[in-house]
């Protein structure tokens, strides 16, 4: 009878294989070196500084909305209804406040409107509220705007505050 090669008894090691990745060369570290360079440069700073824009505006549209809250007639009730814990109605009191005023009213806009309150409501709930529930509000060129429905929503909330 032939002889069968007898197999080879091979050791299994309980250790995880080691994964080897090629050493960097000079055009991996290339891009990483041109990306701190242009932190450092005045371009990058230039950048940056830019982003301080859109909060500066942002600051004037939550003073605004300030404004004209302590101008409107139901100032009280406004304040009230917003320390509630509707958040569609967080959300739409600063846009039905935004109506004659022509200002851009954003979901940040909102949070920090309700800051000076005292009344924490972060900026993606404000988003949420109004996505979630769809008619009343609108999405126009100048971000959003309040629509009769919201409008009239606002204005219920207000009543039921008084009574």
């Amino acid at each position: 009878m032939p002889k069968k090669p007898e197999a080879k008894s091979q050791k299994t090691s309980s250790a995880r294989p080691v994964k080897r990745t090629p050493a960097r060369t000079a055009k991996a570290a290339k891009p990483a070196a041109q990306k701190a360079a242009a932190k450092s440069s005045p371009k990058a700073s230039q950048g940056r500084n830019g982003t301080k824009a859109p909060r500066t505006q942002s600051t004037q549209a939550v003073t605004q909305l300030v404004d004209a809250l302590k101008t409107h007639p139901q100032q009280k009730d406004l304040v009230t209804a917003g320390q509630q814990k509707d958040q569609l109605l967080r959300s739409l009191i600063p846009l039905y406040l935004a109506r004659a005023l022509n200002l851009e009213v954003t979901s940040g806009t909102t949070s920090r409107f309700w800051g000076t309150f005292g009344v924490s409501y972060a900026a993606p709930n404000a988003a949420k509220a109004l996505r979630m529930n769809t008619g009343y509000a609108q999405e126009t060129r100048k971000g959003k705007t309040i629509t009769s429905k919201g409008v009239r929503y606002v204005e219920q909330a207000i009543k039921q505050v008084r009574a």
